[in-house]
């Protein structure tokens, strides 16, 4: 019995070893371009499932064998950057009175004819107009009509406006001048604008980044492979999907770069980056952006922070990413009472670091 027991634990700390080994790899490919390995991009997506696993060992070895929890515990500890990405836990700490709320939202054409309310109001224009945010940042604001009617209510509310294609900006700060980026894209985009108090002079970046172009029948063969699951048909039915992820990932690398040399540019001064990335918090994307910049989800967000819901699709990948010499946020929340679109709005509240006067 001994030595079945002895033959048990080895079998399992050698798969305890390969899922630490599989988690520190999607943590690695985040650092490989995917222009350079497209295919190799998709590893980051299996994350979450090689992390709960090496959790479950951490409870397995607690129950079984107590001086083996340490091999999952330092597995998982030497990428706690990522798990922090992933999933933060912060102290809740109500905002100060003079924080900026800022939100991103890709509204997905103001939720169309669906999104109207029974008087008539297009419920993305309400929820807008009575959101008292200090800076918006629209993506697929699609829609003349809805476009006009939110300028109408926001002007008389005292805010300036700048739009470049389907990205939008509004803000009760002045927009001293706005540009698009200028990088390869199907058919995204973003553009800077430079804001100021009074005091300081600020980037600010609204950016949708190259959607992955999952058709209907895409998600729905997806969603029937995972329901339905037959070993010898699912990679047949979930090729097109890995298809359509493979061939927008090296473009986004490339959109990231891109923006990545906008921002160092500007740097030391303040920058906020908004907007759909189209991609998670364990992506080349993600961690590009956040070399130089802070996730306001990751400094006080809780959890998973899903954002973009459609069934069977539930990850986050809105993102509001700021330079912390200059900010700090709060009570950053993805706000799940508008369900319009196919995203959430992410909302956080960043306030100027008193302590790091901006030049």
């Amino acid at each position: 019995m001994k030595i079945l027991k002895t033959i048990a634990v080895q079998i399992f700390t050698g798969a305890n070893i390969a899922t630490l080994l599989l988690l520190w790899g999607c943590c690695l490919v985040t650092y490989v371009p995917p222009s350079v390995m497209p295919r190799l991009s998709l590893v980051t997506l299996a994350f979450p499932v090689f992390l709960v696993a090496n959790i479950a060992f951490v409870v397995f070895w607690l129950i079984f064998k107590v001086r083996r929890v340490w091999l999952p515990l330092a597995g998982i500890a030497a990428c706690a950057f990522f798990v922090r990405d992933y999933y933060p836990v912060n102290m809740p700490s109500p905002p100060p009175a003079d924080s900026w709320k800022v939100i991103t939202y890709n509204t997905r054409a103001f939720g169309g004819k669906a999104a109207t309310d029974a008087d008539g109001q297009n419920s993305v224009v309400r929820y807008l107009a009575e959101s008292n945010a200090d800076i918006i940042c629209l993506q697929e604001a699609f829609g003349k009509t809805y476009v006009e009617a939110l300028r109408k209510i926001l002007t008389g509310q005292g805010y300036e406006m700048a739009q470049h294609k389907n990205q939008i900006l509004c803000t009760r700060l002045h927009i001293i001048s706005s540009d698009t980026l200028v990088y390869p894209t199907r058919s995204n985009g973003g553009f800077s604008a430079l804001l100021t108090d009074g005091t300081d002079t600020i980037m600010l970046i609204n950016n949708h980044f190259e959607s992955n172009h999952l058709t209907p029948e895409v998600k729905k063969d997806y969603k029937d492979a995972v329901r339905h699951y037959e070993s010898d048909s699912i990679m047949r039915e979930l090729a097109p999907m890995f298809d359509l992820l493979t061939r927008a990932a090296p473009m986004r690398s490339q959109q990231a770069d891109s923006v990545m040399a906008v921002v160092d540019h500007w740097l030391p001064r303040p920058v906020i980056l908004c907007g759909d990335f189209n991609d998670t918090p364990i992506s080349y994307v993600h961690r590009r952006l956040t070399s130089r910049l802070t996730s306001a989800y990751t400094q006080s967000g809780q959890g998973l922070g899903v954002t973009y819901h459609d069934r069977g699709f539930p990850v986050r990948i809105d993102h509001i990413l700021f330079s912390d010499e200059h900010f700090r946020s709060y009570d950053t929340h993805v706000d799940r009472s508008l369900t319009a679109s196919d995203h959430f709005p992410l909302v956080t509240f960043l306030t100027k670091n008193k302590e790091k006067p901006t030049k």
